[in-house]
């Protein structure tokens, strides 16, 4: 996936106007902090919301609604169109996936029953999203979950701001690897947490509707602009790169067990626009090494960079992604050792494997913990009341992992366990075909506004069209989303898989899965209907002429598109 830089100068705070720049700047720097706009305040429209007077929220609210982790959606029903049932999603911010405690797991998976769809659905950055939650549910809930889960529960989950710090879901649990890992993303995250009061002002009144919170504009780190896109920060294992580090506009691999040193990867991201070249997935570059002492000053001086430096007129050239190679990487350089940052030269360490973590594993301290295969991410029905079982009668934590599937942790008692999750229908990991394992899809539609084409709901169906021909343990990591944002990264995947129009979709092929290489096009647009006949064509070429053994990206990286087309055999692709 090759990128062309745009033509044109960047539209930057350093040397441009606010008259320059895009409608979500203004409603940035107007709003007074998240407040709102003028006299009308984004709590005036919730209140509405709330009493059922309006539907939904008007447009500028539903950009300051994002840094309240907030989507506003509206149901789409045959091939996308859209249906006028107006609903949003809810995000939690959780850095390195947990550890929660039973309280906290109970508290969420009681918002799912009381205010949104009975589903918890993880998301492939170690987030809980609830999904079809009405206008007078949206509040309610949000408050729910500042209450019981925790202070600013959603605040940044999404927005233009830094989202939530991955780490891997084994920091500290498993023997081996730096023990203060997930404190170091805890603390990465609590840095660079908007300050703003207006949140707190909204969604932590107590129960006469009274603010706990004065109203405070001041963001010390990201000022009255905040960023121009999103930002998104991960911190890999020694032994585990599940949170695909170099996808990350910040992502950190420890060079020793201590977590002593990191090599400091920068500006990665998946996400692209279709058609246009000036936008692409890229993999991060590589800075250098830099000290524990020193990795949140370093962070905090490329977020002041992108901050500065990033583009505020075109929001498809708004990442740090773009910026650093619009600034070059020698200048970025000398700009964090102008700020005191000591990066050293060196020749990076090999990036640990991508691993699931499923089944039973032995904890550091004696106990184990149980993984548990969660289908795209989805917990509900059976498994969420077996999960709220396990939790409530052993008392056990969770953790959720960049593969969308949770952990059962503190297990004291394995056969309690066990039976608890037999008597609820649960799988057995190792019952679940391979594929099935490795796979991952985002929502899409009928609720994402930004997906062009299914994904959870269809990812389901061609693992049974695969296990039914047979080849369900090929062990591939297949990933699909339903637009070229990539969220469930698709372009480091085995075979990737993302959404073209009404029903159509691009297929990748050719990633490695510890996420150094991204896959090339197998087919530029595919119609659904010969999604199924590819997929299974390309998964018994991969099992009858892979005869070297190779992991299977490797093998389709270096197997010719034209060769692969003619094995898989359709009748008609572009």
């Amino acid at each position: 996936m090759s990128w062309v830089p745009p033509d044109k100068p960047a539209v930057t705070l350093d040397g441009s106007d606010l008259s320059q720049m895009s409608k979500n700047e203004r409603i940035k720097l107007e709003s007074r902090g998240l407040l709102g706009l003028g006299d009308h305040t984004f709590r005036d429209e919730l209140d509405a919301l709330s009493r059922g007077d309006e539907p939904t929220l008007s447009g500028d609210a539903k950009e300051l609604s994002k840094f309240f982790g907030i989507y506003k959606q509206q149901i789409r029903g045959e091939r996308g169109r859209k249906t006028g049932d107006h609903v949003f999603m809810a995000r939690i911010k959780l850095p390195s996936g947990g550890e929660l405690s039973p309280a906290q797991w109970l508290a969420l998976d009681a918002a799912a029953e009381q205010f949104a769809d009975g589903s918890l659905r993880i998301t492939s950055r170690q987030g809980i999203q609830y999904h079809r939650v009405s206008g007078p549910n949206l509040a309610p809930l949000v408050r729910h979950l500042n209450r019981h889960y925790r202070d600013h529960g959603t605040l940044g989950a999404c927005g233009d701001v830094n989202r939530n710090v991955m780490g891997s879901p084994i920091d500290g649990l498993a023997p081996g690897g730096d023990p203060r890992a997930r404190e170091l993303a805890e603390s990465i995250a609590g840095e660079l947490a908007p300050r703003t009061g207006s949140y707190f002002q909204i969604f932590l009144s107590d129960d006469e509707g009274r603010s706990l919170q004065r109203v405070n504009p001041e963001e010390p780190i990201y000022g009255a602009h905040y960023l121009p896109r999103k930002f998104k920060i991960g911190l890999a294992h020694p032994d585990d790169n599940s949170v695909d580090v170099l996808t990350q506009d910040v992502g950190l691999v420890p060079v020793d067990r201590e977590g002593e040193v990191w090599d400091l990867y920068s500006g990665g991201g998946l996400g692209l626009t279709h058609n246009n070249p000036h936008t692409a997935a890229l993999l991060g570059l590589y800075l250098g090494r830099v000290r524990r002492a020193q990795v949140q000053d370093a962070i905090r001086a490329i977020v002041l960079l992108q901050r500065d430096h990033g583009e505020r007129k075109d929001r498809r050239q708004a990442r740090w992604k773009y910026t650093v190679r619009r600034l070059g990487l020698g200048a970025v350089k000398e700009s964090l050792k102008q700020q005191g940052i000591e990066l050293e030269s060196a020749e990076p360490v090999p990036l640990p494997p991508m691993r699931l973590h499923l089944g039973w594993n032995e904890q550091a301290d004696g106990r184990s913990w149980y993984g548990v295969s969660v289908e795209n991410g989805r917990v509900k029905s059976a498994l969420r009341q077996a999960v709220r079982a396990a939790v409530e009668e052993l008392g056990l934590g969770v953790r959720l992992t960049p593969q969308q599937d949770l952990l059962l942790t503190n297990v004291a008692d394995r056969d309690a366990l066990e039976r608890i999750l037999s008597e609820h229908g649960v799988a057995d990991p190792e019952s679940v075909s391979l594929m099935r394992r490795n796979a991952m899809a985002c929502p899409a539609l009928p609720t994402c506004g930004l997906a062009m084409t299914d994904a959870e709901n269809v990812l389901p169906r061609y693992m049974d069209a695969i296990e039914a021909a047979g080849l369900g343990d090929v062990d591939a990591v297949i990933r699909m989303t339903g637009c070229p944002n990539n969220c469930a990264r698709p372009p480091t995947a085995e075979i990737g898989i993302y959404g073209y129009g009404k029903n159509d979709h691009v297929i990748l092929v050719g990633g490695a899965r510890e996420g150094s290489r991204l896959a090339h096009t197998l087919y530029e647009r595919l119609p659904e209907e010969q999604m199924v006949p590819a997929l299974v064509g390309l998964l018994r070429a991969v099992r009858e002429r892979n005869t070297d053994g190779l992991p299977v990206g490797e093998f389709l990286h270096r197997t010719n598109p034209a060769v692969l087309r003619d094995w898989i055999g359709l009748d008609e692709a572009t």
